[in-house]
């Protein structure tokens, strides 16, 4: 049996990857009998890098499962089905050159939406198929202080029912359509967050967006766009952001209240495979202490597309 301990050859290091977000941690092989020592200087790294990386490890889906329950409680996706022979691994299996490339935390049409994602790559794509993150408490930081003030007190609406997973229309072909509104939005969740949150652990003040956004609370949608842009700007500027180049055995860890994230389409029609855990996380408070509260909590979709394009009707409700 696997001990799962630090390697004894060298002292686990950090190194630094970017000046705003991410690091590599080497000397630690993953395992779920790793030492509660080991546990948490990972976690601490995390918090502190919002993003860290592990080279050339080998779990299986079980032992990521394991792994990630070392961290908390594990919390499975809503909507779609957890892979074959797991309780909790999200899928993300690439085909036709898709992928989840804007920007989003996970799942934050939950009013509790998951604290911090373990995600492994099983199967890089040849070419291209990077992920980038971005640091959300930097990104606050670095906004001027009228424009702070003014986050501070706007809420926002997050859906899954009109998340767009692509922004390339070349990719929106009609099988990937029908699978985004009879799979991942069969039941339609929406959350009132604020867009601006205080880390329950960091203390810091953290940017909520990503595409899961439908709105601004308050505000007609050109105006609502035009603010969301603007916040949106900062955090994904270059300078606030870490590019992951795969391999096979990877294995990434980040703080999702803290940090944004996007895959790059940039693989043709290649396949690119990965599996993701979440761990349950608490109910943002903003600024002034309010919570975010659950709007829609799991409605039956009404709408079925059809296998025609452009076909859709209504959907039976049991």
């Amino acid at each position: 049996m696997s001990l799962g301990l630090v390697e004894k050859t060298a002292s686990p290091t950090v190194t630094k990857l970017g000046g705003q977000i991410g690091a590599e941690i080497r000397g630690i092989t993953l395992s779920p009998d790793l030492d509660e020592a080991s546990i948490a200087f990972i976690y601490n790294a995390m918090l502190e890098h919002k993003v860290i990386f592990f080279r050339k490890q080998s779990l299986t889906s079980t032992q990521q499962e394991d792994l990630g329950a070392r961290f908390g409680t594990l919390v499975s996706h809503p909507t779609v089905s957890s892979a074959q022979g797991t309780k909790h691994i999200f899928e993300l299996k690439s085909r036709k050159g898709r992928a989840a490339n804007t920007w989003h935390a996970d799942m934050t049409f939950m009013a509790s939406y998951p604290k911090a994602s373990i995600l492994r790559c099983i199967r890089p794509a040849p070419y291209g198929g990077s992920t980038l993150w971005a640091n959300t408490a930097t990104a606050y930081r670095s906004l001027p202080q009228p424009l702070q003030e003014l986050a501070d007190k706007l809420w926002a609406i997050h859906t899954n029912n009109e998340y767009d997973h692509t922004d390339l229309i070349a990719e929106r072909d009609w099988e990937f359509i029908q699978w985004q509104a009879n799979v991942f939005a069969a039941r339609v969740f929406e959350a009132k967050h604020p867009v601006v949150r205080v880390h329950p652990e960091t203390g810091e003040k953290v940017l909520l967006l990503g595409q899961f956004i439908k709105r601004l609370v308050g505000f007609n949608l050109p105006d609502s766009q035009a603010l969301l842009g603007i916040l949106q700007g900062h955090v994904t500027r270059p300078e606030n952001t870490i590019t992951w180049h795969w391999q096979a055995g990877d294995v990434a860890m980040w703080d999702n209240r803290a940090t944004e994230h996007r895959a790059i389409a940039d693989f043709g029609q290649e396949e690119r495979e990965l599996q993701r855990v979440t761990l349950v996380g608490d109910a943002p408070r903003s600024v002034d202490g309010q919570q975010s509260e659950q709007v829609v909590n799991g409605t039956p979709n009404p709408v079925l597309l059809l296998e025609q394009t452009g076909a859709w009707s209504r959907r039976e409700q049991s």
